[in-house]
């Protein structure tokens, strides 16, 4: 009986999260769009094919010259504000999860940098 509580209340307490998750899952690039950058000479070429998918409007806000680095950045701040977006929705245990992920990240972080000032 318990499991079929549980079942009927999951959309009140994950639905939202859910539906986050499969729109985050539906914008990854497909095999062919990848196939497709993969192809490209020039980072302007890249642009102009990632404006048909959801990465395109990372890129077009900037005007400034499309360099590798400002790419790396774009994408790396899309993805903490997904992630922020989703960790401040869950609820425990998966906000416990992602909070150990987080830890987890912050500690890598630390020990590369050490290493570096050891060298």
């Amino acid at each position: 009986m318990q499991n079929i509580m549980a079942e009927l209340s999951f959309n009140v307490d994950h639905g939202y999260l859910e539906g986050l998750v499969r729109g985050m899952k539906a914008g990854i690039l497909t095999q062919t769009e990848y196939n497709n950058l993969a192809q490209c000479d020039t980072l302007d070429d890249m642009k102009l094919h990632l404006q048909s998918t959801d990465y395109g409007k990372l890129l077009s806000s900037s005007e400034d010259n499309l360099t590798v680095s400002l790419v790396d950045t774009k994408l790396r701040e899309n993805l903490v504000t997904e992630f922020s977006c989703l960790r401040s929705n869950a609820l425990p245990p998966l906000s416990t999860f992602l909070d150990y992920i987080t830890y987890a990240t912050i500690l890598k972080e630390k020990k590369s940098c050490l290493n570096i000032q050891q060298l």
